[in-house]
């Protein structure tokens, strides 16, 4: 450990005792290094490597994370939360892993038999024609895009209900919801969408239970019931990296390891890095930590290596426009008097992406908001490699590009919002506009090591560019070309 300078925010975790500890780690801070040498620590004190449990949100993250740790000569299995579950599933009991166009294939059954179809898609009546009610269904059922919008919408329902580990009764209750909250016509829509969700979801579980089968979210409910009911190995440290993407099962499931083991926890993550909210991730379960797992500690690693100090206080006073997150007060000794660069283009990125890629010849991320946005780009370069801004996360590149920076639907901040159908199962949002989409952003920014560049339409510039301009401006130069 001595060959390592760990700052002291870092020295603070590693030598840390609390029965509970949530780390605060901000962009490029040294999490992982945090958390490699808090395991050499804990196993220079005695504690056998088969008594560490380390989880963490991917499986490319855990491969990772192991992979570092075989360096240091520690030989732990790093699992993402899904391969635990699974494997005290298998410990316990012999289920297979469903192939997921089972539901796909069931919600079609029932779109191409329901009968109040027309009362669950909201589309012009002049889209549909006129005449008798066979007609009209079967024009509703050649607008396909309704259709995948409703097979989505209804998928995305089934796997935020169970991510939450809601249960059978739940429907219920999201009825009484709907008739307390909604107006007549959305009232008569959203029970019928109930209505149908609950035969879909009863038979997708029958047909899961007579199969012996399991999907991803049966990885961790299953798997929270095993443990409560049969126990769990010893073990001493229970370590959670990426934990702000941690959804409400996940979290009961390292609730029931560590009632079962008495182990100690350690949680990092950040909550400025909350992208994950769309596929259950609740926010509330990091910033009311001590609410989940009480008499906790909470220490902060506020010192990066990657971004300028310069870039840091454009990117602070971003994120906390919105009042829900956590302040924290990031150092940096690197210095960057103009850390952003905004070139500015009129119809597409033709006109200015020779210049721009003549000017950078060492690594580069194009970031974009959406996967399509890759297709506005001219050409890549091999020093290049386009990403979109999720998948980016947790990595880090020698200069960062920035597209599709525009007042749009698509553009960024994305203007899509969630169907209405999925309030009842979604973790609920900041009461904060473009909340997401503001992390989102500052996930982007934070990437860089040197340059950020924001390519943007000078008629249509991004609600975020022009927020930036107004408030930072003597931190970001105007290029032309």
């Amino acid at each position: 450990m001595e060959k390592i300078s760990l700052d002291k925010y870092q020295k603070k975790v590693i030598k840390n005792k609390s029965k509970n500890l949530l780390v605060i780690a901000g962009a490029g801070s040294g999490k992982t290094l945090t958390i490699i040498y808090k395991i050499k620590s804990l196993i220079q004190k005695g504690i056998s490597p088969s008594q560490i449990l380390c989880i963490t949100y991917t499986k490319a993250a855990a491969l990772s994370l192991e992979e570092k740790l075989r360096r240091e000569n520690i030989d732990i299995k790093v699992k993402t939360f899904h391969s635990l579950g699974y494997q005290i599933i298998k410990q316990s009991q012999n289920n297979n892993l469903i192939h997921s166009c089972y539901l796909d294939n069931l919600i079609m059954e029932y779109l191409n038999n329901y009968k109040n179809l027309s009362k669950l898609i909201q589309v012009p009546f002049i889209e549909l024609g006129k005449g008798s009610f066979k007609i009209l269904k079967n024009n509703i059922l050649k607008q396909t895009i309704y259709i995948k919008y409703l097979k989505e919408n209804i998928k995305t329902f089934i796997s935020l209900f169970k991510s939450n580990n809601y249960k059978l009764p739940s429907f219920d209750n999201f009825i009484k919801i709907n008739n307390k909250i909604n107006t007549s016509q959305t009232k008569i829509r959203h029970k019928q969408f109930l209505k149908l969700v609950k035969k879909i979801y009863i038979k997708y579980e029958k047909h899961l239970n007579e199969t012996k089968q399991i999907d991803f979210h049966d990885m961790i409910n299953k798997a929270i019931d095993i443990v409560t009911t049969e126990g769990f190995k010893p073990l001493k440290y229970i370590i959670v990296d990426e934990y702000q993407d941690t959804s409400l099962n996940k979290c009961l499931l390292i609730k029931a390891i560590q009632n079962q083991t008495n182990a100690k926890l350690l949680a990092v993550g950040d909550d400025w890095q909350s992208i994950y909210r769309f596929t259950g991730s609740n926010l509330q379960i990091f910033t009311d930590f001590k609410k989940y797992f009480p008499f906790a500690k909470i220490l902060k690693l506020k010192k990066t290596y990657r971004n300028s100090s310069e870039l840091l206080k454009v990117t602070r006073q971003f994120i906390m426009k919105n009042p829900y997150q956590i302040d924290k007060k990031m150092r940096s000794n690197k210095k960057s008097p103009l850390p952003i660069s905004i070139y500015y283009y009129k119809e597409s990125l033709n006109q200015i992406w020779p210049a721009i890629v003549q000017e950078l010849n060492t690594p580069t991320f194009i970031l974009g908001r959406n996967n399509n946005d890759v297709n506005i780009i001219p050409y890549i370069p091999s020093n290049m490699q386009y990403m979109t801004i999720h998948k980016s996360k947790g990595l880090e590149a020698n200069n960062v590009i920035l597209i599709n920076l525009e007042n749009s639907l698509m553009g960024f901040p994305s203007k899509i919002k969630d169907s209405d159908y999925l309030k009842y199962v979604i973790p609920k949002e900041d009461n904060y506009t473009f909340a997401e989409e503001r992390r989102l952003f500052y996930v982007a920014l934070t990437r860089t090591k040197n340059r950020l560049i924001l390519l943007v339409n000078e008629d249509n510039p991004s609600h975020f560019v022009t927020e930036l301009i107004k408030d930072s401006s003597k931190f970001i130069e105007i290029k032309t070309i």
